[in-house]
Order: C-alpha cells, then sequence, then structure tokens
C-alpha cells in the first residue's frame, strides 16, 4: 500500500485489499480442451456458457471445469496472504505483492511522483454463474517503498520486431534490433503508423541508461493447459487524450506498442487500469502461458521444432515479457495530473462514487494462506512457463492518432518479469532461492544498482531526474 499525504487520495485503494496504487495484468480462463470452442476461441466471453446436452442434471457429479480452475486461482492467491511465504522471500530482501510500483519518476521519501504506474496479476475468469469473477495474483520483486532498480546501459537492449508487419503469421521470421532503433522511430515499428503524430522519435540525450527492476510473477496453470492473460498498466497523470507513458510490450514473439490513456473502454473486468495486448500482424491477441514441460512434450510429439516459433519456445527468454515505459508530456489532466479510475459495476471490483474507490480493509493472513492451508502438505509444482499469444480480437491501434512527444525529465523505465506457473500456490526454498537468483541476474548488467526513492549515498545515477534532493513534490 502506497502512504498517501492528499486527503482526496486516501480514498484510492483495491478491491482485494491493496493500497491506492495498483497495476493489473489480466488472465483469461480457457476454455477445457474437451470444449466444442476451445480450439477457436479460448477466451471467456461475455455470455453464459452454453449447456452439454448430454450432460446429466442428476447423480454424482465432478466439479466443473470452472470450479477447478476457480480453486487453483485461490490458491494462488493466497500466496500473498502465507505468512510463511512471506517470511522466507523476506529473508531473501524481496517480497512478495499483488501490486507493483514501476514508476518512472516518483520523488525522493515518497509513495507519490509526477510520472507513476502501478503493475500487477489479476486472472479473470467466469463463475458457475456466468459472472465475471477477479483475483490479483502474487509477485515476487524487490520491496515497492524502496524500489531498488539498475542502471543499465540502452546499447544492451535488443528487441524482436516484424510481428506488427501485416499478414505476420507464426511463420513469418522475426528479426532482432536495438531498442534504441526502435525508440529512434517508432513509427517504423507500428502496424497503423498513421495513428501516431508527431515525429516518432522517443529517445532523449539523457538516454544512456534505462531504469531497470526485475520480478517474477506467478500464473494459476494446472499442470496441463493454458492460461491466456493481458499486462494491464495503470499510469496516474495518464487520462483520455493525454497520455502521460507510452508502453511497449516485448516477449520472444515480438513487441507491441500502445499509449496509456486509462480509457473506460479499455479497462480490465474490476475498472482499473488498462488491458495491453500483442500485435499480432496488426490484430490484437490476448498472451498465453503454459508450462514449459508441456511445450517441450508437444514438440518433442511431433519430431522436434517445426517453425522459428518451436525453437524460439525452447530458448532462453521464452518466459520473458518485458514492460517499457516511455514518459510522455501531457497536459496534467486530473488527479495527480491523471484521472481517478471509474466505478466498477462487476461482483469484486472496485466501487465507489466520483470514480474514487472506498477502501476495503486486507484480509488478515493467517499463518499459512490458502495456498498452503487449503491443500496440507502439497508439494511445489512451480515451473518456466512458456509465453505465447491467442486467437486475433480485432484491430491493434497503437496511438490512437494522438500526438506524442518525449518527455526528457524523466528515464525510459523497463520491467523485466519471469512467469511461472502453479497449480496450487506453493513455492518451496528451491523455488525461491532460483527467483532470487533470476531476479539479481538482471542487475548484474546495471552500471549502477540502488534506489531513486530512498539513495545512501549513492553517487548521481544517470537515471536520476530530482535535481534536487529530498525535495518533496517538485513538480
Amino acid at each position: 500500500m502506497r502512504p498517501v499525504v492528499l486527503t482526496s487520495l486516501l480514498a484510492l485503494t483495491l478491491a482485494a485489499g491493496c493500497g491506492p496504487r495498483e497495476k493489473i495484468i489480466v488472465i483469461r480462463e480457457v476454455p477445457s480442451a474437451n470444449s466444442a470452442d476451445g480450439g477457436s476461441n479460448p477466451i471467456a466471453s461475455d455470455g453464459p456458457e452454453p449447456a452439454d446436452p448430454n450432460d446429466s442434471d442428476w447423480g454424482i457429479k465432478s466439479p466443473t471445469d470452472t470450479r477447478a480452475y476457480a480453486e487453483t486461482i485461490a490458491k494462488v492467491m493466497g500466496m500473498v496472504g502465507d505468512s510463511d511465504l512471506q517470511r522466507r522471500v523476506s529473508q531473501r530482501r524481496l517480497s512478495v505483492v499483488n501490486v507493483a510500483w514501476e514508476d518512472t519518476g516518483r520523488s525522493e521519501g515518497s509513495s507519490l511522483g509526477p510520472n507513476i504506474s502501478d503493475l500487477s496479476l489479476q486472472v479473470r475468469r467466469k463463475d458457475e454463474n456466468g459472472n465475471f469473477a477477479a483475483a490479483v495474483m502474487p509477485v515476487i520483486r524487490f520491496p515497492n517503498f524502496t524500489d531498488r532498480t539498475g542502471d543499465i546501459p540502452a546499447d544492451r537492449f535488443f528487441i524482436r520486431v516484424n510481428n506488427e508487419q501485416r499478414g505476420f503469421s507464426s511463420n513469418s521470421p522475426l528479426k532482432s534490433v536495438p531498442l534504441t532503433d526502435v525508440l529512434k522511430n517508432i513509427k517504423a515499428f507500428a502496424s497503423r503508423p498513421e495513428t501516431i503524430l508527431g515525429d516518432g522519435n522517443m529517445l532523449a540525450a539523457r538516454d544512456s541508461h534505462f531504469l531497470v527492476s526485475a520480478q517474477a510473477v506467478f500464473l494459476p496453470i494446472p499442470k496441463t493447459g493454458k492460461a491466456q492473460f493481458n499486462p494491464v498498466l495503470f499510469n496516474y497523470q495518464s487520462a483520455p487524450g493525454s497520455p502521460a507513458v507510452l508502453a511497449i510490450l516485448v516477449t520472444r514473439q515480438g513487441a507491441s506498442m500502445q499509449v496509456i490513456e486509462n480509457k473506460s473502454e479499455d479497462a480490465t473486468a474490476a475498472g482499473w487500469g488498462q488491458e495491453l495486448y500483442f500485435n499480432n500482424g496488426g490484430q490484437r491477441t490476448a498472451f498465453t502461458a503454459e508450462r514449459k514441460s508441456d511445450v517441450e512434450q508437444r514438440i518433442a510429439a511431433q519430431g522436434g521444432p517445426k517453425t522459428e516459433d518451436d525453437k524460439s519456445a525452447l530458448q532462453k527468454g521464452a518466459d520473458n515479457l518485458f514492460l517499457i515505459q516511455i514518459p510522455l508530456k501531457h497536459h496534467n489532466l486530473g488527479r495527480l495530473g491523471g484521472p481517478m479510475p471509474a466505478p466498477a459495476a462487476a461482483p469484486g471490483g472496485l466501487a465507489g462514487g466520483g470514480g474514487i474507490p472506498k477502501p476495503k480493509k486486507s484480509a488478515p493472513s493467517s499463518a499459512k494462506g490458502a495456498s498452503a492451508a487449503d491443500d496440507e502438505g502439497a508439494k511445489s509444482d512451480v515451473e518456466q512457463a512458456v509465453l505465447g499469444h491467442g486467437p486475433n480480437l480485432g484491430p491493434f491501434n497503437e496511438g490512437h492518432s494522438l500526438r506524442l512527444e518525449r518527455d526528457p525529465k524523466f528515464p525510459i523505465r523497463i520491467t523485466v518479469q519471469f512467469y511461472k506457473a502453479t497449480s496450487n500456490g506453493v513455492a518451496s526454498d528451491i523455488d525461491l532461492d532460483s527467483i532470487a537468483r533470476t531476479i539479481g541476474s538482471v542487475y548484474e548488467h546495471a552500471d549502477a544498482v540502488g534506489s531513486l526513492v530512498v539513495p545512501e549515498g549513492d553517487p548521481r545515477r544517470p537515471t536520476a531526474w530530482q535535481k534536487v534532493p529530498h525535495e518533496w513534490f517538485p513538480w
């Protein structure tokens, strides 16, 4: 929870018990493999699920796939409230949260700043009554407030492109290019360059280094199956027609860029944050994740990799997603230079008048959260996830016909995510040691590591934006 000093902001909180800062990633439940439409449309629709005419309404009935998946979600969600897990993670100088503060401009000693964003993972599924239910998933990272980051030279980042080209398919070749080349002319890497007004140059003189953080994200993936999800971002300064951030998502399958406006039509089921999509040849799709062991077995069964996509699914980095935030000049609309989220009508969503959700107290954490208490003696089945994308959902729009101009006051921030699959929310010490090493490996590339929020005698970092040390609210 971010401490807030402005009275009007004290009302901000998440329905899940989080504080005023929240970013969301949305996962949509995938229909069972034996369902009639499982192959053609794996994303849950808004209408009721059709009944199977062969189902009986009496006798001994097995739990539905919906209920079973809900139980998986509950176990993974319970990791945040598991005090034993929190203790073991804390021993590694990390924390378990369901809201990550990923800011390009936060003031020293404060939870606020002139360009701040929230990121998290929210599972979105339909319950057995056909209603949407939401649950926020756990993330392991360095503590939010101190926000340990690294300054990594800009010329070390390479991303895959060409997925944005019209007519792109899984058999089309991707190419790796320096991230700086993309930033020099983002229009050249857009499906609809006409939606981006301005010269398209997002590089600034300060960009010798990028501000980088790393985290591990847990997805509720059964021992077989696939999850579909959308990264969701809420930037406190962005407003419709006045984005404060351009987001670029990067996976093994390519790069996808969208401006963050916080429009109501782009909001999640909980009414908070903007859903982000994969750009599949000019069409938007959800992201997918499945267990690496399932991917390996499937590719082995077909006699080995048949496509470049098969090869990349087996390579290092198949579990990575990079969220790149590029600060933009904006019109300082609304609170904190941006609007508050609109009230949501969805069950379990945010509620409150005037677009400001009412606070909710967090449920007290037990010695063992739902992840352990509900399944005593369960063993960890955590493993690396492999990211992909789902079916086309409609046209992809990068710039929304807005004039985009880089704000050079703030650094570009890159959040490196490592996705983990779990069916029961149990993480062993071996899992946690591996996660700690993986997160730490990102910072090994940095020329400087520390906190811009709580600096401890750090030398002047190239990503620092605050000119007067310890100045509160310098904007």
